[in-house]
């Protein structure tokens, strides 16, 4: 942010931050101290220090056993477990097993820790010579090594014994697995890595049980030895620095932990480093406690100037990166100074295509060339002060202005190309830009203070959009082509189609200023503001735009290695992407550099516990419920949660459902929730914590049991009900008298209606009883004539052709004609008839109609046109079939052959010469069926008659006797069908016949 304030103040407050900075510059590392003065540890010699299986870290001092969960300690001493002594030795015991124990001086008392807490046991100590030593060790330079005759037990309970020749593997029943020949050396220490037994000389030789091959270590000078055998961690310490040993196939090296630029202050006891948060324990002598942290992230300065608040940088090579002031860093110090702007602003800065760099400075664009090293340059100026530039990926260099005197100067584009410098107007767009962005779509995104404009450049075409409370500072395309808008007050936004959809702050509203987004390689979105860097799941941003879901931000602040917490935007580009994969991000005291698969993310993912109620001023323990006594005015649950991260990024919400529509509270940093006077009852308390970038909770439920008084228990409560349902008993008794008379005359009422009722009922089964039997009757009455008339009309039809054929021997034509005429008349009337009787069964039993099977229609076409062939023949007609798609459709095949049979016989009857064309269709599976023949016509009458009737069919309209039986059939089956037919009729000219049915 801009700093105003007078030059003398400035130069006060630069030289001030370039000290800091000096400071600071020696140090990649974060400290926190925990001591006595400070009210956390009880005393602040810290002898013995190691972790839980829940991940708290345990500790023994001189005055109590100390439980740290990252935020708060807990003592335990001889006031809550009642120890005969406060002096508490060494830890020892099983991590995995979560069998932690450690005792009081002279193994008075021992304690056993587990479940996160700590108890006292009656049971003696069994006293671990090699335990005992290493513990001495730490905490007694004088002393030296004595692990002659020690047992040393790897995780799994086998152990080795160190004997004077030789050294003896046996597993955990005592079984001897193995022995080798090594002589015991008084001054080797002997200690297990990876369960592996290791023999370290003085002199830094080593040896592995496993192997016996020798190697050596250089060990610095007047270093000092310490393991953590709970941990299995050996650490080596000189005096500038830590280091810890690690095993690579039979060799050991040493890892660099920690290092000091000069001579530690502080004698250290006890070590223990946690891998996953990158952060070490150091127990120390008479300081207490001492949390370092080492810094990934860098911040990068110019230790020759006494202003190092920077703005917009630029990437100029893939490992580099260049200031608006010309000053060109690495990822970890400064390179060179081009002092291309001394004394400018250092808002924007561009590079074109052809590697110029184009600084702004007031009124004044200057273009510093690449083929002279940016020693020489020209320029340009304007009437109105440069806001914001931007180089598009045409290499053309926009340009945006702040308003002067209430005067707007339009946008200005410069071809980068060009010799000479010349800014064409942008006459379309007359607006105070403060940032530009390029869509792939040859888009330019410009924000002002005010809306987002968006100009396709090919088209010339401008929209604006308000951006309503969105004063914007930047814009950011990501991957996936979203964009996203960081504003000054109104943190940031989604901006899609038009519109604006905030993302939900943080809950320390530090996102409210946004300066600025990066998006790493994992699809993380890393944002600078004014108290941090802020790293959010793109992908829980885009699941809270659709279905509100939660969203996890994970805080970065000065712990992490920042000299400040305030990051500076406003500037173009407000940070800087570099082909190696570090980010940038300008801030008021220096540039922050970092690579972000390289940063430790300690994240609140860790598992909680609720099993400890203060219920005035008195702790009470329990698992999954708890009853309260009503005696108890305030209750306090605290959460238990071991968590070495930043304290921002711990966000616990809790609800006591009492009503049902109870809402969730924010517990900010606190790890307890009270609550003062809880009704009676069994109330549920749900606690939730949010996890990491998964953006899931984890969820906690408690019930609490408040017990009633004798006034609020159930029977004292039907005492009462009782009581007074008595009052009422005499009056209800005497209502029910006058009500049951009223009921026996409704009852004579209501029987005689149920009478007529069954009546009614009765003869609607007789109703339905006749009806059955007509059915029964048409149904043998179609079977009769099934029999009785299709049979002999078929025999007679055969007789027929037989004489037909027989005909075509004779000589005489009038027998020929004739006996062919009664060949096909007998064959129709069959035919006839067989319709008939499957379009009266199709009637009575409609069901049929949607059985379907995947048909030819072309087959079933071509079977009626062989039927109706020779009859077209003798009228002298042409009768033809076109089918125009695929033939295969699911259909009835018995209702089509009678529809076809129907329209081809009333074409062919009324059709003398010329021709009868059939033709089909399908189009999205509706059939097209349409017969046109060239005869007589339909006349209007009929045509009208049966489009009416196709509309409206009412059996009382039927016309049968003046329009024959065919079309009705067709009629009625399109009904049961729900089909359609359309008649296309020309009197004397012919008739087309249309039906279409939905085969779906």
């Amino acid at each position: 942010m801009k700093l105003i304030i007078n030059q003398f103040s400035k130069f006060f407050l630069t030289v001030f931050l370039l000290v800091s900075n000096v400071i600071y510059s020696q140090n990649n590392y974060f400290e926190e101290w925990y001591s006595a003065d400070t009210d956390h540890l009880p005393q602040n010699s810290v002898k013995s220090i190691a972790p839980d299986k829940y991940g708290f870290i345990w500790m023994t001092t001189e005055n109590g056993l100390v439980r740290f969960d990252g935020k708060n300690f807990k003592t335990f001493n001889s006031s809550n477990i009642y120890t005969l002594s406060n002096r508490f030795l060494y830890l020892f015991g099983s991590i995995e097993k979560d069998s932690l124990q450690t005792f009081t001086e002279y193994y008075t008392n021992k304690i056993i820790i587990n479940k996160r807490t700590a108890k006292k046991v009656k049971e003696g100590y069994l006293f671990n010579n090699y335990e005992n030593t290493r513990f001495f060790l730490n905490n007694n330079i004088i002393q030296k090594p004595n692990f002659l005759t020690s047992i040393i037990k790897n995780k799994n309970g086998d152990y080795y014994k160190i004997e004077a020749s030789k050294i003896i593997y046996y597993n955990k029943i005592l079984k001897r697995k193995s022995e080798k020949n090594i002589s015991y050396n008084s001054k080797s220490d002997y200690f297990l890595l990876n369960d592996e037994l290791i023999i370290l000389n003085s002199n830094g030789t080593y040896t592995f049980y496993n192997s016996l091959i020798t190697n050596k270590l250089n060990i610095p000078k007047n270093s000092k030895f310490i393991y953590n055998f709970l941990t299995q961690q050996y650490f080596i310490c000189s005096e500038t620095e830590i280091f810890l040993l690690k095993k690579a196939t039979n060799k050991l090296y040493l890892s660099s932990l920690h290092k000091l630029s000069s001579n530690r202050k502080y004698d250290i006891k006890c070590i223990y480093y946690n891998l996953l948060t990158n952060k070490l324990f150091i127990g120390t002598n008479n300081k207490g406690l001492v949390v370092i942290t080492n810094n990934k992230f860098t911040v990068l300065t110019n230790t020759k100037s006494i202003d190092n608040n920077y703005y917009a940088t630029f990437p100029i090579s893939p490992n580099t990166l260049i200031t608006a002031k010309g000053e060109i860093f690495n990822t970890k110090q400064l390179i060179k100074d081009l002092k291309l702007n001394q004394t400018g602003s250092q808002y924007g800065i561009a590079i074109d295509k052809n590697k110029n760099i184009w600084i702004p400075d007031g009124n004044k664009l200057t273009r510093y060339f690449k083929k002279t090293n940016y020693s020489t340059s020209d320029f340009i100026t304007f009437d109105f002060q440069v806001n914001a530039i931007f180089c598009d990926s045409k290499n053309k260099i926009w340009i945006g202005f702040k308003t002067n005197l209430k005067r707007i100067s339009p946008i200005k584009i410069i071809d980068a190309n060009s010799k000479k410098i010349n800014a064409v107007p942008l006459k379309n767009i007359v607006e105070p830009v403060n940032f530009f962005a390029e869509k792939s779509n040859a888009t330019i995104l410009m924000a002002t203070s005010e809306k987002i404009i968006e100009y396709e450049v090919y088209k010339n075409k401008v929209k604006k959009i308000l951006a309503g409370k969105n004063d914007i500072r930047s814009i950011f395309i990501c991957k996936n082509d979203k964009i996203w808008v960081c504003t000054y007050s109104n943190g940031f936004s989604l901006y899609e189609n038009g519109n604006f959809y905030k993302m939900p702050v943080d809950t320390n509203l530090f996102l409210a200023s946004a300066h600025g987004i990066l998006e790493d390689e994992t699809g993380h979105f890393w944002i600078s503001t004014n108290k941090g860097l802020i790293e959010v799941s793109k992908k829980s941003l885009l699941a809270y735009h659709k279905m509100k879901t939660p969203v996890y931000y994970q805080h970065y602040d000065a712990k992490n290695g920042f000299i400040t917490n305030e990051f500076n935007g406003g500037c173009q580009p407000s940070n800087t992407k570099l082909k190696n994969g570090y980010f940038v991000f300008p801030s008021l005291n220096g540039l922050v550099a970092f690579h972000p698969n390289k940063i430790t993310k300690i994240t609140p993912k860790n598992e909680f516990y609720i099993n400890e109620v203060e219920a005035d001023n008195k702790t009470i323990f329990f698992n999954d419920s708890v009853t309260i006594s009503r005696a108890y005015q305030r209750l306090k649950f605290k959460i238990d949660f071991p968590y070495f991260g930043s304290k921002d990024n711990v966000c616990f919400e809790a609800k006591l459902l009492i009503n049902g529509n109870e809402k969730w509270i924010l517990l900010n940093n606190e790890r307890s929730i009270s609550f003062t006077n809880l009704p009676p009852g069994k109330h549920t308390l749900l606690v939730r914590k949010l996890n990491d970038f998964s953006s899931t909770y984890q969820t906690k439920t408690i019930t609490i049991c408040i017990p009633f008084l004798y006034y609020e228990m159930l029977w004292f409560k039907i005492l009462l009900a009782t009581l007074f349902s008595g009052l009422l008993v005499l009056g209800i008794k005497l209502r029910y008298n006058y009500l049951k008379k009223r009921n026996y005359i409704l009852e004579k009422i209501i029987q005689e209606r149920t009478k007529d009722l069954k009546n009614t009922v009765k003869r609607l089964k007789n109703t339905k009883s006749n009806l059955r039997q007509e059915i029964i009757q048409q149904r043998k009455l179609i079977g009769t004539i099934s029999h009785d008339i299709k049979s002999p009309l078929k025999f007679l039809s055969i007789t027929a052709k037989h004489l037909h054929e027989k005909s075509l021997l004779s000589e005489n034509e009038s027998i020929k004609n004739n006996a062919k005429i009664m060949h096909e008349s007998s064959l129709q009337l069959y035919t006839f008839v067989e319709n008939l009787v499957d379009y009266s069964k199709i009637f009575l039993e409609h069901n049929t109609l949607d059985e379907k099977d995947l048909e030819e229609i072309s087959l079933i076409i071509n079977e009626k046109i062989g039927f109706f062939k020779n009859i077209a023949e003798a009228k002298g007609l042409q009768l033809t079939y076109s089918n125009l798609s695929q033939s295969t459709i699911k259909l009835n095949k018995k209702v089509i052959g009678i529809i076809i049979h129907n329209l081809l016989d009333n074409a062919i009857k009324n059709t003398f010469e010329g021709y009868v064309k059939v033709e089909t269709r399908i189009v999205k599976n509706i059939l097209y069926l349409s017969v046109e023949d060239t005869g007589n016509g339909i006349s209007n009458e009929i045509k009208n008659y049966y489009l009416n009737l196709l509309k409206n069919y009412e059996t009382d309209k039927l016309a049968i006797q003046n329009y024959g039986l065919g079309l009705h059939m067709v009629l009625e089956l399109l009904r049961l069908l729900k089909g359609d037919l359309k008649i296309d009729a020309t009197e004397n000219k012919g008739t087309k016949v249309t039906v279409i049915i939905d085969n779906d």
